[in-house]
């Protein structure tokens, strides 16, 4: 529901909008502290970094989310770090990616906040 509001409900108040936003990009970093099951903090960092990066490929590459279902996928991750926890497809897609949306749309909104006089051409 959060994820709707924040991204693709075109009838809510901007300002509901943007705090809804801050919401899912901060749940972000708790949903990996929570599938952390180190206590270390260097790992968590290290996790959010990662499930960073791998969703950016993804969307950037083009890549399907469901090459992450793939054994051989599944077995170059664990080759490449064997202490990271592969997310499932569906986290990918679904948390992870609503959280980056909402990360750069922020990041958009905190750019375009003060500037005035704009025109699209």
């Amino acid at each position: 529901m959060k994820a709707h509001l924040a991204l693709k409900c075109p009838m809510v108040n901007h300002n509901v909008k943007l705090e809804y936003l801050r919401t899912i990009s901060s749940e972000d970093l708790e949903q990996t502290i929570q599938n952390q099951s180190d206590d270390n903090d260097n790992n968590i960092a290290d996790t959010a970094k990662i499930n960073k990066a791998l969703v950016r490929l993804f969307v950037c590459c083009g890549i399907p989310f469901s090459i992450v279902d793939s054994p051989f996928f599944q077995d170059f991750v664990k080759s490449l770090c064997y202490k990271y926890e592969l997310p499932g497809r569906t986290t990918l897609s679904g948390n992870y990616l609503d959280a980056e949306i909402a990360n750069i749309t922020l990041k958009v909104e905190e750019e375009l906040r003060f500037l005035k006089n704009l025109t699209l051409g």
